[in-house]
């Protein structure tokens, strides 16, 4: 009896350690098992923070392209762009610290909204000023069509005034000019010898002009001998007259009543005594009182 206890105690024993040994292997399996779905997980875990890096970095890139694109940016849409900025960099931050990723999905979410707002203003900004372009161009053009307008009839009207000044001058025609001597002591003779002239004489026509208002006017005679002095009366302001800026020296002026009409002038320039005319070509110019050159001749003497 004591033999058969003594046998089945070992029995039992047995039995116990290959329970022990199959909880043993079971738990291993499990461990391995657990350890594997870790791994899973972790790769999974890291599959989606790339994921969500790539997403906010492709966002943010084209983000930043619109925004190089479109130039100056306005107060609201550059508040906009801060805010874009600040949550993608937050959002960098949280998968940094691989925080919880369904919330990390949703503010990327939050943050495609945002962007997409923002590209709509961006359009809509950009119409707008494509419209203001196209109206400011043409606003230019119409501008530099007017200004060429007005270029044209400014032209034209300077062109105008010239030609009714230019007609409003008093021509001198039909000029005879020359030395003259006196014969028997009252009758003047022409001459072209220069030892023997007394005076110069110089005769003229003043052709009728209704552009002209009538009334006394004074033309001055300019006489230059061959050297080309000017046969002056003296020197000074009171023997020069103005012309183009510049005061010229004159050797007698006419004085005329004109009156609309055709009318003979005649004045003389009377030589000094003592003194002889040179021999050789002499010029002769008149200008009225304003300035003009009204007419040229000239005389020769031997």
């Amino acid at each position: 009896m004591n033999s058969e206890k003594t046998t089945s105690k070992p029995n039992w024993m047995y039995i116990v350690l290959g329970v022990l040994a199959l909880a043993l292997i079971g738990l291993s399996i499990r461990l391995i098992s657990l350890k594997g779905d870790n791994r899973k997980l972790a790769e999974e875990r890291e599959l989606t923070r790339i994921s969500l890096q790539a997403e906010v970095d492709s966002l943010l890139k084209e983000h930043n392209a619109l925004k190089v694109s479109y130039g100056t940016l306005s107060e609201e849409l550059v508040e906009k762009d801060s805010v874009i900025q600040a949550d993608a960099q937050e959002i960098k931050d949280l998968l940094a610290k691989q925080w919880d990723y369904n919330r990390i999905k949703k503010k990327v979410s939050e943050l495609q909204v945002i962007s997409q707002r923002y590209v709509r203003q961006l359009d809509s900004l950009y119409v707008v000023n494509r419209e203001l372009v196209a109206e400011n161009e043409r606003i230019r053009e119409e501008y530099q069509a007017e200004k060429k307008e007005n270029t044209v009839l400014s032209q034209q009207k300077q062109e105008l005034t010239n030609k009714v000044n230019m007609a409003s001058i008093l021509k001198a025609y039909n000029l005879n000019v020359g030395a003259v001597r006196f014969k028997g002591g009252s009758q003047e003779v022409p001459t072209e010898k220069a030892g023997r002239a007394e005076r110069i004489r110089v005769d003229f026509t003043l052709a009728q002009n209704n552009l002209v208002k009538a009334g006394n006017k004074i033309f001055y005679i300019r006489i230059a001998d061959p050297s080309t002095s000017i046969l002056a009366k003296g020197t000074g302001d009171e023997y020069a007259f103005e012309s183009n800026g510049e005061m010229l020296q004159f050797t007698e002026k006419a004085h005329v009543n004109y009156a609309n009409e055709e009318i003979e002038v005649r004045a003389y320039y009377i030589k000094p005594s003592g003194i002889e005319l040179m021999p050789g070509t002499y010029h002769v110019d008149i200008y009225d009182q304003a300035g003009n050159l009204c007419g040229q001749s000239g005389f020769d003497l031997r």
